[in-house]
């Protein structure tokens, strides 16, 4: 008996080894350069410097006797491949650069618009601390300008960019996040998309958005907000905007309605005939009335009716405007009418496939739209009636 309870005490003894020393590996978070964003900039030599990268160092000892310092620090280097950079980077800090918390990577329109993205990504998407969730974007300017940007409450400039950017369900002025993990997935396929634009000239205001070729890897142009408004009436819900309002005028008044978005549903319908490709594209959307300055009362059915068709109106409009860049002006397709072909028409796409962008800028693109205001707020009558105005009737 003695025996078996020394074995048991024993093996629970050398049991405690494995699961009690979880503090073996441990790291002060003092000692952590932890990296919570990274700017890339065009270098000034071609060759040797063509890269020119900030990380930006979360501040990890904000407190001190003296005072409170920025909860931040940046470091700026150049090279010709992103790895030499970091391995440059460590020898000028104590705090080795740790990326497993990196929220954001920011590219300048110079560098996007000459380098090979594939290559220039290569790094962040082999290492095994940078996680495929980090947000990409590209900025109008210079990229190091941003994180060296002061913020409201003196938040981390990378911070900012990321809770930010998190808001596009509340606009249609710029597109969905782009995460390294789908750049990656869309330049391997060479499949154009669009990326957060981040615009210097009006305090680091988002909206707009770049465009990417697929095929040519690089940045190829921009849109405007009411262009990105526009395709993301054609993504839907499910691919683009989330929510978002639209300012139309009434046309007898002369005063403005904003509609509120509350769901788009899209169809897109292809069709081959001779060769040539059409795609009729069907928008339908839900939603509110947010704000009305004119006089009509909400629940008037001919109200409503002709409210519906105003806004199905500049819906059309601004979605004909943002096919219109993307198809004719920079021949790319980043409103997803590859896939609906690839789907529906398998056979033809396979003609097309290898050179999706030209063959889609060769296409027709017919638009309607459809809007059902659902809501009106916590009122009907803008003002009430007046015995005068009875009269009149």
């Amino acid at each position: 008996m003695k025996q078996r309870t020394r074995r048991t005490a024993f093996f629970l003894f050398f049991l405690s080894f494995l699961v009690l020393p979880g503090c073996w590996d441990k790291r002060e978070i003092e000692q952590i350069g932890m990296v919570a964003g990274i700017a890339l900039d065009q270098g000034d030599d071609t060759s040797n410097h063509r890269i020119e990268m900030t990380q930006q160092f979360v501040n990890t000892t904000v407190g001190s006797k003296e005072g409170v310092t920025k909860g931040y620090f940046n470091l700026t280097d150049g090279g010709s491949n992103i790895f030499e950079i970091i391995r440059r980077t460590s020898t000028r800090t104590d705090r080795s650069p740790y990326y497993t918390h990196l929220k954001v990577i920011i590219l300048s329109d110079k560098i996007t618009s000459s380098a090979h993205l594939l290559d220039l990504m290569n790094f962040f998407q082999r290492d095994h601390e940078m996680r495929r969730t980090v947000r990409v974007y590209f900025s109008k300017g210079p990229a190091i300008t941003i994180l060296e940007k002061k913020t409201e409450n003196n938040e981390v400039p990378s911070f900012n960019i990321f809770y930010k950017s998190r808001n596009h369900y509340k606009t249609l002025e710029m597109p969905r996040q782009v995460t390294l993990g789908e750049m990656s997935v869309n330049l391997s396929n060479q499949q154009s998309f669009l990326v957060q634009v981040i615009d210097l000239s009006n305090g680091s205001e988002m909206h707009g958005a770049a465009i990417v070729s697929g095929k040519k890897k690089r940045l190829v142009g921009w849109l405007t907000k009411e262009e990105v408004s526009g395709v993301n009436f054609i993504l839907g819900t499910k691919h683009g905007s989330r929510g978002g309002v639209l300012t139309v005028t009434d046309k007898k008044t002369k005063k403005d309605l904003i509609y509120e978005v509350n769901h788009i549903a899209t169809k897109i319908k292809p069709q081959v005939d001779g060769g040539q490709i059409t795609f009729h594209v069907s928008i339908d959307t839900e939603g509110r009335l947010g704000e009305d300055w004119t006089v009509n009362d909400a629940l008037d059915e001919d109200f409503i009716k002709k409210t519906d068709e105003l806004v199905a109106d500049e819906i059309k409009r601004i979605a004909e405007q943002g096919i219109a860049k993307i198809k004719d002006t920079y021949k790319v397709d980043v409103a997803g009418f590859g896939e609906d072909f690839r789907i529906k028409n398998y056979q033809e796409w396979k003609k097309v496939k290898d050179d999706w962008d030209e063959a889609f800028s060769r296409s027709n693109v017919e638009i309607d739209a459809k809007v059902h205001i659902r809501e009106f707020g916590s009122k009907g009558r803008k003002v009430p009636k007046t015995p005068e105005s009875k009269d009149k009737k």
